[in-house]
């Protein structure tokens, strides 16, 4: 606050400094200079404040830490991010996040009364609401519903009947905590098995993909700053350059985790440049 407040009096807002007689002209250019001096060197973050991002996922989020953290500091508005969780994992800088591995959209929600059980590997599960309370963000990025397609000891029955309703209810979550933040919520993706000539074949993933997309529209509609970016579609096209599953046929490899963090940037850099549309472009037809 040191710099600010000698910029203050510098400009002349503090009624402090006087300059008077035939000097008074010249006086407040040198102060005004000098002022611009010191504001070239006054650190990013002490100007502006940095803009808070969660990354809410599960596995595939948690793939995808390193790729996406260095794509964006890659960027011009990279410095001006804060990433944000109650999680960190990996040795990289700034490493906060919400990616909970073999998290269903149903346990993110933890819906009242509902029978889903909470994963019994993390000590302090919570919620999205607990999430966001504690952090605060500004932007949400949101990529969640693999795991409603299986069912395990830990994590309860196969979710993908009440899906749409789960992911439904993480934005509406999102938006009364923090009804000023920008959502980014991606399509769920394809898993590899499931792609038949270039065809996601599940028709339960394609159904509950085109109710995000025609929910984004309907909340933006309203005034919500909420966006759809279609990763599956994006995904389904990125394979005809060549394979980017890792071996299991549902997480990424290199390549396409680099790929993924592509496509969340885009979608970053349109909702930080104000973008009003609510269905950001992908890089789907390009391949």
């Amino acid at each position: 606050m040191a710099i600010q407040n000698k910029i203050r009096r510098l400009l002349g807002i503090e009624k402090s400094i006087e300059c008077v007689s035939e000097r008074t002209a010249s006086c407040r250019l040198g102060n005004f200079s000098l002022a611009v001096i010191l504001l070239c060197f006054l650190p990013v973050g002490t100007a502006t404040a940095a803009t808070k991002v969660m990354s809410l996922g599960d596995s595939l989020c948690a793939g995808n830490i390193a790729a996406l953290r260095g794509a964006v500091a890659q960027t011009k508005f990279g410095s001006t991010i804060d990433w944000v969780g109650t999680k960190k994992d990996g040795a990289y800088q700034d490493s906060d996040n919400e990616c909970h591995g073999a998290w269903s959209a149903a346990q993110v929600l933890q819906q009242p009364k509902s029978n889903v059980r909470l994963p019994s590997w993390e000590k302090n599960p919570g919620s999205i609401r607990d999430w966001v309370k504690a952090t605060k963000p500004d932007v949400v990025l949101i990529m969640l519903g693999t795991n409603d397609f299986f069912g395990s000891d830990a994590r309860g029955d196969n979710t993908s009947g009440f899906l749409t309703k789960s992911l439904e209810g993480i934005i509406n979550d999102i938006l009364l905590l923090r009804p000023n933040a920008k959502v980014v919520i991606a399509s769920i993706p394809p898993f590899k098995w499931d792609i038949n000539n270039g065809v996601d074949t599940s028709e339960t993933k394609t159904t509950a993909n085109a109710f995000l997309k025609d929910r984004v529209r309907k909340l933006s509609a309203q005034g919500k700053r909420i966006f759809f970016l279609d990763m599956h579609t994006a995904i389904l096209a990125r394979l005809k350059q060549g394979d980017i599953f890792s071996g299991d046929g549902l997480h990424f490899n290199d390549k396409g985790n680099k790929f993924i963090a592509q496509e969340w940037t885009r979608a970053l850099k349109a909702v930080l440049q104000g973008t009003q549309t609510p269905i950001i472009p992908t890089t789907s037809k390009n391949y």
